[in-house]
């Protein structure tokens, strides 16, 4: 070919070149567009108990978009939640399907918060297995609730039976139990933490940790326990669905920030109230284990609950308010 007709063609493929780098260059370059936020239509009335739930939230705390009451026992927070005071709340696992039963319907269970963190202590106490507890006394707090059927399921499992070969004494609270523990020599106690760190803290070494329920539970059912479960009015949930979505952002970045167990977040827990010494606080997180299962997560969260309740409902109809929850109870996203 000549050379004269190649000049041109060789140019024009130079330019065509260049302008395709170029426009790559650009996309490349372009800048990526960040998702508005979500606001917040009205604050969101929010109940959490004095443990785990409540150490979850506390970067919502002082947020005017959430306000947040701390109770020291579910039961105080249950007439809040079915008058519909409360929008969202942070309850007990089986609590959850016993408000869906008692309201017909009106509860829808969002996820998991809290799995499990219940440990059985002793004071100046040894016992290599549960069998060891045959005759014994349990101090606990939670009676109709989680703890009492945690303790059933692992005691059936060990051929105990709770009443019988073992007895539990129950109080208003687990600060109660604590108390108990700490005072006097030969106690037994079930606590969730962050009590349980406290206790074996302020327990100058007489105080030592027996049991892990969590453990426990699992050779029992071959299940993830969850402990605390974060819930919602229906209507909430209906009418007020982007506040939702926008609170469980905003959740989830607290449960993050707190389970970092920093010396900042020890810190903001003991401002809330929750615990009296940040080390303590800090020692404690890393056995709350917080979560929250959102997105493409949210199906395991749903799975980890409704097995959750077919036990308890096996163990005793009563235990989840009488009847399996039908699928409305759990939050579809």
């Amino acid at each position: 070919m000549n050379k004269k007709r190649l000049i041109p063609i060789i140019s024009m493929m130079l330019i065509l070149a260049l302008l395709f780098c170029t426009s790559c260059g650009a996309n490349e370059a372009e800048p990526q567009t960040e998702p508005e936020p979500v606001e917040i239509s009205e604050p969101i009335n929010v109940a959490v108990m004095n443990g785990p739930t409540g150490m979850g939230m506390v970067d919502l705390m002082g947020n005017e978009n959430y306000n947040i009451e701390v109770f020291q026992a579910p039961t105080d927070a249950v007439p809040k939640i079915i008058s519909g005071e409360i929008n969202v709340a942070c309850v007990p696992s089986n609590l959850a399907a016993v408000l869906y039963n008692k309201t017909e319907g009106q509860i829808v269970c969002v996820s998991p918060m809290v799995m499990g963190v219940l440990h059985i202590l002793g004071n100046g106490v040894e016992a290599a297995s549960l069998a060891d507890l045959k005759g014994k006394t349990i101090v606990s707090a939670g009676q109709g609730g989680t703890p009492e059927y945690a303790l059933q399921t692992v005691l059936q499992n060990a051929g105990l039976e709770m009443g019988k070969d073992v007895n539990v004494e129950w109080l208003a609270s687990h600060a109660d139990v604590n108390q108990k523990l700490l005072s006097e020599e030969g106690t037994i106690a079930m606590v969730p933490e962050p009590f349980v760190s406290t206790a074996l803290a302020q327990g100058a070494g007489a105080v030592t940790d027996l049991f892990d329920m969590n453990t426990l539970w699992s050779e029992a059912t071959g299940q993830d326990f969850p402990m605390g479960v974060l819930i919602a009015r229906k209507d909430f949930v209906e009418n007020r669905g982007s506040d939702l979505q926008a609170m469980l952002v905003d959740l989830k970045a607290s449960i993050d920030d707190v389970n970092t167990a920093s010396d900042e977040v020890a810190q903001k827990i003991v401002d809330a109230g929750f615990l009296g010494n940040a080390d303590i606080a800090k020692a404690a997180i890393p056995n709350c284990s917080l979560t929250l299962y959102t997105g493409d997560d949210l199906a395991k969260g749903t799975e980890i609950m409704k097995t959750f309740n077919e036990t308890l409902f096996n163990l005793t109809p009563q235990a989840v308010g009488g009847a399996l929850p039908g699928d409305d109870l759990y939050y579809a996203g």
